[in-house]
Parts: structure tokens; C-alpha cells; sequence
């Protein structure tokens, strides 16, 4: 039997597979041994970095993480032992946790942001041409 030939939308869902896959590979080969934490840290640090008064509800967190609310709160907790973040309780909401990064967590983000650049240039900037970063951007911020 001849193999069915692939769409064009299943054809970009397999290329952004197989980039992402290799990308999130070279990236959390770098990011442990030069920035001392996993990719994962690094985008919960990256998230907290970018919002309001460095704070976000852990649910909130999970959801841009895609985890589950518990997977969340175990990650948060590693963190928190290592001194990244701090929990906090929302003022307007009992139930509410925020989490928060600290001092050492924003220090930490610095170095990994570095990291994270660096091979983001390795791994992916060098089979780039001129303009292609600007064309690929485009299309995916179609979808």
C-alpha cells in the first residue's frame, strides 16, 4: 500500500514538532551545566521576570507553562527551596497563591537569560538566513 502523502497543515505540525524537539534538547543541554537550572525554571523565571511586580498565580503560571496545577506546584516548590521564588498568599483570596521571584531568583534569570540566548544563537541562528527570522515569525504569528 502507497503512503498517504501529508497535508500541508500536518507538514508544518511535524516541522514545529521537530524543531521544537531539537531546540528544547540543545537547550536543556546548555541550560543545566551553564546556567545551573533545567529549561523549565528557567521559563517560570522568564514568566515571573515579565509580569507585574514579579508575581503570578501559580495556576496562572501552569497555564503558560502547560502543566498541570499540581505539576506547578511541585515545580514552585523546587524553586522555592533553591531560594528562586517565594509563595505568596493573594491579599483578595484565601486560596490564592502567588509566587513571587526573589532577589536570587532575578539574578539567577539573568545568567540563564544569557544561557538561553546564547544557544538559542548556536542551535538555531546559524542556519538562518537574512530576513528568514522575520518570514518564520510571520507565519507563526498567523497561527
Amino acid at each position: 500500500m502507497k503512503p498517504k502523502r501529508s497535508s500541508n497543515v500536518e507538514q508544518v505540525w511535524e516541522g514545529l514538532d521537530r524543531v521544537h524537539s531539537s531546540m528544547t534538547a540543545a537547550l536543556e543541554h546548555d541550560m543545566v551545566p551553564e546556567a545551573g537550572m533545567p529549561l523549565a525554571w528557567y521559563e517560570v523565571l522568564l514568566n515571573l521576570s515579565r509580569s507585574p511586580g514579579g508575581m503570578m498565580r501559580y495556576q496562572d503560571l501552569a497555564r503558560v507553562a502547560g502543566i498541570t496545577n499540581s505539576g506547578a506546584s511541585r515545580r514552585l516548590d523546587q524553586m522555592s527551596k533553591a531560594g528562586l521564588i517565594e509563595r505568596r498568599s493573594c491579599p483578595t483570596d484565601r486560596r490564592g497563591v502567588f509566587a513571587h521571584i526573589t532577589a536570587k531568583g532575578e539574578a539567577a534569570y539573568k545568567t540563564a537569560h544569557k544561557v538561553f540566548l546564547n544557544s538559542l544563537e548556536r542551535n538555531l541562528g546559524t542556519s538562518l538566513k537574512s530576513g528568514d527570522a522575520e518570514l518564520i515569525s510571520a507565519a507563526l504569528s498567523k497561527l
